[in-house]
Formats: C-alpha cells, structure tokens, sequence
C-alpha cells in the first residue's frame, strides 16, 4: 500500500512519477547547457579520468578490517557519484570539504586527501554519528542543517567544495528548505556544490514515491528561473542518459579492478559565480 500524506484542506495525496518531466522545460535547458559547454564538460571528465591508477587502488568491496577505507561496491554511492567526489577533491585541493549527510562520500574525499596531500579539511554536518565516519573528519557537527547558524558557512571560500545528501525533503524548517532560501543565495562566488540524488531531466524514480522526495524540485524551479549566481557544472544523471560524453569514462569502468561497479551517478554539481 503506498505512503499517504493527509492534508486537512485539501485531499488525500500519492505521489505518482511524471514521465512528461524528461521532455520539460528543464530538459531543454540541460540540452542548451550541455552544447554550449560539451568541451568543457568532456575535459573535466578527461581530467578526473587522469587520476585511473589510484581510482582502481580502491577496494571494490568493503574491508571490515578496514571501516573508514572506501568501497566501490557500497549500495549507496554509485561510481560516477565517487569518481566525482575523489576528482573534486584531488584536483581542486579546496581548503574545506563541507558535507551534509556523511558516509561513503567522506571516505572517497578523505582517500583523495591521503593520496594526493591536500590541504583539505572535511567538515562533517549530520546528525546521526556514526563511529567511522567521525574519525576521518575534522570537524564534526551533530546536528542538522536546519539548527545551524547560517553563518556557519562563511567559512567556505572560492575553491571550497560542498556537498549535499540530506533529507531530500522541503518542509517547513527543513534541511533542504534552509539549504535553498537561506544559505545558497548567500555563498561566495567559486564554491563547487553538489546535490546527491538529483535524477534530472527526469522525475525520481517509481520505487522512491514513499520517500516523498521533492528537494529537486526546488533545483529545477532554481534553474528555470535564471540559476542566479550559479552555472551547471556535471549534471550527472542527465549526461549519462542524455549525452555520449560518460562514454569518456570507459577505460576506467573497463579494468578488471572496477568489475561491477556501477558506472552511473546521482550527483548535480554546480558552481557559485
């Protein structure tokens, strides 16, 4: 039986997937964006594939002697999602890595720190600890995004990189709420972000509709509406299923060492301007 919402004033709601989303409005401004910027797109994907020898260094699978190292093979965090996090990380050497929502994420960004020695700082933002994740961070903040002072992220500057995994739900005094009406219109300008399980140009999948995610939503009501002070960075859903540039990562997928990673990722970066 699926997951009702019962609002007083209005009627009993099921959420149901839009298939008419992919031929959207959205759809045609990541059509426009994608050929206006496919060599810059396939470059960054170039420069991420550079990094191959320490990428295929990581297990595939989870070593329980080993709970802080990454995995391939986590169920949670697709290749593509990874490879992104670890190839932000190793090539930009951001002062901060500020995340809200930790687990497999840290470990790839915290691998990237050890192989490369960068400079970075991991700044954990989630309010269910979990013992192998807080000894990988810096910082360590056990609460949610909504109980924050938004002045807590001043500390982000130009090169930063802040990453997204939240409730994925707006509500009233919600995580993703704040995180869209209070503190990104406030970054500075050249910080990357990415926002996990964002599937545009479509709507999230069927299987999802009892999660009552709507945080993307917001993303593309932001993006129609003239993406002010924000440029799309990697896209990741929309290129995998959309463009033929993802093909650039095959030599990676390919080795022995990545057999059954998933190749696809749920990522949307962006970067403040």
């Amino acid at each position: 039986m699926k997951s009702k919402i019962i609002i007083n004033d209005y009627s009993t709601y099921s959420p149901k997937r839009r298939d008419s989303l992919e031929n959207s409005p959205v759809r045609y401004l990541l059509d426009k964006h994608y050929l206006e910027n496919k060599t810059k797109i396939e470059n960054k994907l170039n420069r991420f594939i550079s990094l191959k020898e320490q990428l295929c260094e990581i297990s595939r699978d989870f070593n329980k002697d080993r709970p802080q190292a990454p995995n391939w093979i986590n169920g949670w965090l697709p290749g593509a999602d990874a490879l992104s996090l670890y190839g932000y990380a190793a090539l930009g050497n951001p002062r901060h890595y500020v995340e809200v929502g930790s687990g497999n994420s840290t470990k790839f960004v915290r691998q990237a720190i050890k192989d490369h020695d960068l400079q970075t700082r991991i700044i954990s933002i989630d309010p269910c600890p979990r013992a192998e994740i807080d000894v990988i961070c810096d910082e360590v903040v056990r609460a949610p995004l909504e109980e924050l002072d938004t002045g807590f992220f001043s500390m982000l500057q130009e090169g930063d990189v802040f990453f997204i995994d939240n409730s994925h739900r707006s509500f009233q005094n919600s995580d993703v709420t704040v995180f869209f009406t209070e503190i990104l219109p406030t970054l500075r300008a050249g910080i990357t972000i990415g926002i996990h399980d964002i599937y545009l140009p479509f709507d999230y999948p069927n299987e999802w509709a009892d999660r009552f995610y709507n945080e993307q939503y917001l993303l593309c009501c932001y993006l129609l509406g003239g993406m002010n002070r924000l440029e799309i960075e990697l896209p990741l859903v929309y290129l995998y299923y959309c463009t033929e540039s993802m093909q650039l990562l095959n030599d990676l997928w390919a080795d022995e060492r990545m057999k059954g990673v998933e190749k696809h990722g749920a990522a949307f970066w962006l970067r403040t301007t």
